[in-house]
């Protein structure tokens, strides 16, 4: 058996709100199960530095306590040395916004990339997990989401 590679592939979403949670599980179950391999690994990367990726659960009710909780770690309506733009000499776009606290946010609760197993064809998640693009400095038009799988294929 010979090991396939597949993608890069992108995803693009559009982001509604400041805060949000993004459930992408079903759109890497597509690409995966589109990509041919039947079992393997497949990894997401988020090329964002004011978002990133989480496994979690789809649970209101954790969501809320989630939002509560970045409220408190890195609250938007407090200053920050990355939006001082006087102080502040790399990385500056020219549209760009103070956004301080969503890259304190992104580096406490998300990772880039995230590695998971491929059985026939399948994401395989525990029952209760899912994998979202947690949004921090939305809204936002453009996300983009890199899926790439290796394996055997089918």
């Amino acid at each position: 058996m010979a090991l396939t590679f597949w993608g890069p592939v992108e995803l693009r979403l559009a982001t509604e709100r400041a805060t949000e949670l993004v459930d992408v599980t079903g759109a890497v179950d597509t690409a995966i199960a589109e990509s041919g391999i039947d079992r393997g690994s497949a990894q997401v990367f988020c090329p964002h530095t004011s978002c990133g990726l989480a496994i979690t659960e789809m649970e209101d009710g954790l969501h809320e306590d989630f939002y509560a909780l970045m409220d408190e770690l890195a609250p938007p309506d407090r200053e920050y040395r990355h939006d001082d733009l006087v102080r502040r000499t790399q990385n500056i776009e020219p549209d760009e916004r103070p956004n301080g606290w969503s890259h304190l946010r992104a580096l406490l609760v998300t990772q880039p990339t995230v590695l998971l197993p491929v059985t026939s064809g399948r994401l395989q998640l525990g029952t209760w997990q899912r994998l979202f693009l947690v949004e921090l400095d939305g809204p936002r038009p453009g996300r983009r989401l890199h899926v790439q799988a290796w394996g055997v294929a089918s």
